[in-house]
């Protein structure tokens, strides 16, 4: 892209410039997982939208081919080894040409929000720079969150998946109870179960290659890992990684 302040996801910059979900993301993607596709808005733009900047992100946009995108911040501060900053800064589904801009503002604005400020102020930190990641919407049918280590037993040689039907939001922002499933690492065995329904929402098949890039990930990243995924067309693809900042 022409730009410093609108780049391509899988772009080489600094954490100081795409944040921390940004340049995780970007390192994913040139591991070969399977992440949507899209582009960020940088830290150069010290959030202003200026009329040059709107262009750059509406012909990214256009370029992407998607009617519809998430938008979510990805802060300097954010997703580090000791602080996630998890649900502090809002998140944009279905986001369509129409309110893209808007979006992106309400994204750099909630980096400012009570909750930010208040996290911040516990953890002794600043946010510092926020970014912008803008990816191709996955329509899933199935989505949920891992963990690459139990985050209740602490266990290390077992992980967690949690499932739910549609979009995996309704379980991030706990509105929606999902289906549960301890697996053993080693074995990839599931070894228990909390179903939130009559049957079970991933097949066995799904669970198993849900629990092998998990795997990979912990791998690739060198520490735990928290994961969200979506599935849709029968593919597997990575929203996010960050690591699993609340292990003794």
């Amino acid at each position: 892209m022409a730009t410093s302040e609108v780049v391509d996801l899988n772009s080489s910059l600094s954490l100081e410039s795409i944040g921390g979900k940004g340049l995780a993301l970007s390192k994913m993607i040139k591991a070969g997982f399977n992440i949507p596709e899209g582009f960020i808005v940088t830290t150069e733009t010290k959030a202003n939208m200026t009329s040059s900047l709107r262009d750059s992100i509406l012909k990214a946009f256009d370029k992407l081919g998607s009617p519809y995108v998430a938008v979510r911040s990805s802060a300097v501060a954010e997703d580090g080894k000791n602080t996630a900053w998890a649900g502090q800064f809002d998140t944009f589904l279905n986001t369509n040409r129409d309110n893209l801009i808007e979006n992106i503002k309400n994204c750099w604005a909630s980096a400012q929000s009570a909750r930010a400020i208040a996290y911040a102020k516990e953890q002794g930190l600043k946010s510092g720079g926020v970014a912008v990641i803008i990816q191709r919407m996955i329509p899933s049918k199935v989505a949920g969150v891992a963990f690459s280590v139990h985050p209740v037993t602490q266990n290390k040689k077992h992980m967690i998946i949690e499932s739910i039907y549609g979009l995996g939001e309704g379980l991030v922002s706990g509105i929606t109870s999902p289906d549960t499933h301890v697996i053993d690492k080693q074995t990839i065995a599931i070894i228990d179960a909390a179903l939130s329904g009559r049957k079970t929402i991933l097949k066995k098949l799904e669970i198993i290659n849900i629990a092998k890039q998990v795997i990979k990930i912990e791998k690739f990243f060198g520490f735990p890992v928290d994961i969200e995924w979506a599935i849709a067309d029968k593919k597997l693809h990575i929203l996010q990684s960050r690591p699993i900042t609340t292990l003794g």
